[in-house]
């Protein structure tokens, strides 16, 4: 009998063993269910990531984003498309361009009409601490058919609060708002705005440690910062040429990694700041500054000091950004105000000489600005043959830059004007369609041209057919 009862207890504990493995088999089941629904859920369009938004800290809204991508107000580039999970995020972006001979990008092109495969991103973000928020974001960048794949951002953040985060490693430093949107399928035109190619090097990136947050005020309004301690820019370009801040290039080549890549060429560091305010959603205004030495210890110093004003406004299908720049420059053999151009007549090789020999030097100080404005379009025949997010826009830009902002009519100041037109056939590509107005401050003297290895300091202009108008068309697609 006692067997007996021994033998009912096992058989009744062995059942409850199996009664609580199966409830919590079906608990897990419907947790898969439910993770799974979540999963299937259709995911944000991606539209806004072709739109752009008001630059503020990285904060994603989802808590199932590794990092938000810069159209949700983070850092990431690109859609981040190809991985999405709440502990890694991968995506990227990339356009192929057409040029005429009289457009070129910083010192790239110009000269001659062609195809360019201008960039290839792949970016890359993790979560490396869920409970502390620590981050890692990256780009890993292919541009101007390069050799060598460069590395544009890679960094560890520490978002210990919204108003306060701390990051550290190779960073894209606010300077301007361009500077932080920057990317390909941002860019309202297929180039760059002047002001972003030679008063601050078009996507500047240094390596540093900064901090950064962001307030949210009364009445819906919010409160940006930014604060980065940085190697700086540098007086030499990838050769060891003397390009950066010269007349004929401006900054276009200052950030150039040399033979060991961001290394300081001095013993000082440079700051670059920013503060954003936003007093109602879609409008954003900002003010940055940048100050550092740019040349060697053992050189007599030279520094740049680097203002930036910005301002953006995004409402429905309207966008419409703006920025100007302004800096000065000052140091050892920099003139506060420059000497009048040396006469060059084309057929005395001597006279261009010397000529090229004055727009190498250093500039005293330069600014420039840009306006531009779209409107996206969305007319029946896009709503039934477009994807979603698909649209046309008119696209046009009205920007100046000044080189050398002490000389009047000087030719390598110039203005233009872009009219463009925007086909998107949905929210992940866009092909654009661009004619660019030139117009230089001054005469252009008509003689062979071509910018460097040797040719730096030899010829005046930056490339044959400067200052001429010109086409450029490309398609951008992010993923």
């Amino acid at each position: 009998m006692e067997q007996l009862r021994s033998e009912v207890r096992q058989l009744r504990d062995e059942i409850e063993r199996l009664r609580s493995l199966v409830e919590k088999k079906g608990a897990a089941e419907i947790g898969a269910d439910n993770k799974t629904e979540a999963n299937a859920r259709p995911r944000p369009s991606p539209q806004a990531e072709m739109t752009g938004a008001p630059q503020s800290t990285a904060a994603p809204e989802s808590p199932r984003l590794a990092v938000a991508t810069k159209a949700q107000g983070g850092d990431l580039s690109g859609a981040g498309n190809l991985l999405r999970t709440d502990r890694i995020t991968i995506g990227g972006y990339g356009d192929f361009q057409f040029r005429e001979s009289s457009v070129s990008e910083r010192a790239d092109g110009g000269g001659t009409p062609t195809f360019q495969n201008t960039r290839l991103v792949l970016s890359v973000a993790a979560v490396l601490a869920e409970k502390q928020n620590i981050v890692f974001n990256s780009e890993i960048e292919y541009e101007f058919g390069s050799r060598e794949i460069d590395v544009e951002q890679a960094y560890v953040e520490w978002k210990v609060r919204p108003e306060f985060a701390v990051r550290g490693g190779i960073i894209v430093p606010a300077l301007g708002r361009f500077n932080t949107f920057h990317d390909s399928y941002l860019n309202l035109t297929t180039v760059r705005p002047l002001v972003n190619q030679f008063i601050v090097p078009s996507a500047y990136r240094d390596a540093g440690l900064g901090v950064r947050g962001r307030f949210r005020l009364p009445r819906k309004m919010k409160l940006s910062y930014e604060l980065d301690l940085v190697n700086g820019m540098q007086g030499t370009n990838a050769d060891d040429e003397p390009t950066p801040f010269s007349r004929l290039l401006g900054q276009s080549s200052a950030a150039e990694p040399g033979s060991i890549a961001f290394q300081d060429t001095n013993r000082n560091k440079a700051v670059v700041a920013r503060l954003g305010l936003s007093p109602l959603k879609g409008f954003e205004f900002g003010t940055s500054l940048y100050n550092g030495r740019f040349n060697k210890s053992t050189e007599a110093p030279q520094s740049a000091t680097i203002f930036f004003f910005d301002a953006s406004y995004h409402r429905g299908p309207l966008s419409i950004n703006g920025e100007y720049g302004r800096s000065n420059i000052v140091g050892g053999g920099i003139p506060r105000r420059s000497p009048a151009p040396p006469v060059v007549d084309p057929d005395d090789p001597e006279t261009v000489t010397r000529l090229a020999e004055f727009v190498a030097e250093r500039s005293p100080g330069q600014d420039g600005f840009y306006v531009e404005g779209t409107y996206q379009l969305r007319p029946r025949f896009v709503k039934a043959g477009f994807d979603e997010g698909g649209y046309v826009a008119p696209v046009v830009r009205y920007e100046a830059v000044r080189l050398d902002r002490t000389i009047p009519n000087f030719y390598l100041n110039r203005s233009r004007t872009t009219l463009g037109l925007n086909i998107a056939p949905s929210s992940t590509v866009i092909f654009k369609l661009d004619y660019l107005f030139n117009r230089t401050s001054g005469p252009v003297p008509r003689v062979p041209a071509g910018v460097g290895g040797p040719l730096f300091g030899v010829s005046p202009l930056p490339h044959v057919d400067f200052g001429r108008n010109g086409f450029a068309g490309s398609v951008a697609y992010v993923f």
